[in-house]
């Protein structure tokens, strides 16, 4: 339900405002037997969904902008790493054992395997999605703090060129710690409003989409299906996110 986009969740919370528009305007003809049907209910239901809406768009910024930092901080390290190696390897005294060192933390940082899986890996399903990304990211950040413990036990391990020096990996290794941080920091109050919106609209005994849709199907017993007044009802989906 923690859906990357909110388009669909939104969908039905509009609707549930026309829905109600449209009952307003029926008057007196609306009057169910079941008290949860109620247009008071309906319209307190309908408040309390856009109210948790609105809280997931004001959280939903600032966690993309954090994953978008975060991303810009991490997606150079591959082809910096291919530089490093080089630079790693015209270091006097650097062994054979000390290069493959390197490279095995090379692999773990570039996300690869010295002899990949023959099948494809399945993507993390989309409730453990964020959990599986964080602890990804928070892998290949403790990666490259081991490379750096490497260049600074190898002894001659003392380029010229400031992006391989030691200081500038550290610096980028606590840009990575940062970034990561700032995106967990941000992921759990939208967490939290995807939780209260979903129990409103999609878990609770009376949800709002099964309410509606049985709201829906009280209209159909008091309206002629071929009345202008029940196809504005009927054009109204209120669907469960897949």
């Amino acid at each position: 339900m923690s859906s990357t986009s909110e388009t669909g969740h939104a969908k039905n919370v509009a609707n549930a405002n026309l829905f109600n528009s449209y009952v307003t305007d029926l008057g007196a003809l609306y009057k169910p037997s079941n008290p949860d049907l109620e247009l008071k209910k309906l319209q307190t239901l309908y408040t309390e969904a856009f109210t948790q809406q609105e809280e997931i768009n004001a959280a939903l910024p600032p966690y993309t902008s954090a994953v978008n930092a975060r991303e810009a901080v991490f997606s150079p390290i591959n082809k910096k790493l291919t530089k490093l190696q080089k630079a790693y390897k015209t270091t006097k005294g650097v062994t054979e054992a000390q290069m493959e060192d390197f490279m095995t933390i090379s692999r773990k940082l570039k996300g690869g395997r010295k002899n990949p899986p023959a099948a494809p890996i399945p993507p993390a399903t989309e409730p453990n999605s964020h959990s599986v990304s964080q602890l990804s990211y928070d892998q290949r950040t403790n990666n490259f703090a081991q490379l750096i413990e490497l260049l600074q036990n190898t002894p001659d391990y003392a380029p010229n060129e400031t992006e391989y020096q030691i200081a500038t990996l550290q610096g980028e290794k606590d840009q990575m710690m940062q970034t990561t941080q700032q995106v967990a920091d941000t992921y759990f109050p939208l967490n939290m409003a995807r939780g209260r919106r979903n129990t409103i609209m999609y878990t609770s005994g009376n949800n709002l989409v099964d309410t509606f849709n049985l709201a829906k199907t009280y209209i159909s017993t008091i309206l002629d299906k071929n009345t202008p007044e029940y196809k504005a009802f009927a054009k109204l989906k209120f669907t469960m996110p897949r």
